[in-house]
């Protein structure tokens, strides 16, 4: 379930596809934004028996909201797995952000975010943060958005030790449609502290199967640069999901 090697793609390694001339086309266009609800929600289990048993369920739920010039999204994630009777895994997210856009291409936004992983070393970690999005690339096929602001963590490690430091905020998200039936995102998220930087990437894969249902493969990436003793710097997560979309 963890390991000492971090593996953390971005959209940078798409710096082909950004700059080709079919995407350079794209980006001239307008894109519409629907106002309302949209959202989706994912699960996922797997189970084991025999010499080994184990078992893991993941979930993840996301809903955002467009109204104006205001765009406001949460997202909420669990997962839990175990292995012959013991836990090997159990972490939850949550983070709400708002958006507020200045013109086509540029906004403010501000998030708040707080996670809870047992196997991290931390009890909690949360933040709050502001500054200024972009949005570098849009079209029908898809987006790549570039956010950076200041910001304030607050955690407390397992030993009870309670820190309250600046940091920096720094994410990109990026989705690009490669066909009628499948698509692919790449979320990537670093606050950056002078005691520590979290990191967190978020790979997928999705197929639609029905116009709301799709299946989802994701790799997740959980680094923390400075952990207290005995624990692991980077975790990482495989899961095949379930996906419902609704608008």
């Amino acid at each position: 379930m963890k390991t000492r090697h971090l593996l953390l793609a971005t959209p940078l390694a798409l710096a082909p596809l950004a700059i080709s001339p079919a995407l350079a086309h794209e980006s001239e266009e307008e894109v519409e934004v629907d106002e309302g609800w949209s959202g989706s929600a994912e699960l996922g289990a797997s189970m084991t028996t025999g010499n080994t048993e184990s078992s893991m369920v993941n979930g993840k739920f996301e809903v955002g909201y467009v109204t104006g010039l205001w765009t406001h999204d949460l997202r909420l994630e669990a997962m839990q797995a175990s292995e012959d009777g013991e836990d090997t895994a159990n972490r939850a997210l949550g983070e709400f952000e708002s958006n507020y856009a200045l013109t086509e291409r540029d906004y403010l936004f501000g998030v708040v975010r707080g996670t809870h992983d047992e196997f991290s070393g931390y009890k909690y970690q949360s933040s709050v943060a502001a500054g200024y999005g972009r949005k570098l690339w849009v079209s029908e096929r898809g987006y790549w958005d570039a956010e950076i602001g200041p910001g304030l963590r607050v955690s407390e490690t397992e030993d009870g030790v309670r820190e309250t430091n600046p940091i920096a905020r720094v994410a990109s998200s990026f989705e690009y449609r490669l066909s009628d039936f499948a698509e692919f995102n790449q979320d990537v998220t670093v606050l950056a502290g002078e005691d520590n930087t979290e990191i967190e990437s978020v790979t997928g894969l999705s197929t639609s199967l029905t116009e709301t249902l799709a299946m989802k493969l994701a790799y997740t990436v959980q680094h923390n640069t400075d952990v207290p003793a005995g624990t692991e710097n980077t975790d990482t997560y495989t899961s095949v999901n379930l996906v419902y979309n609704f608008d």
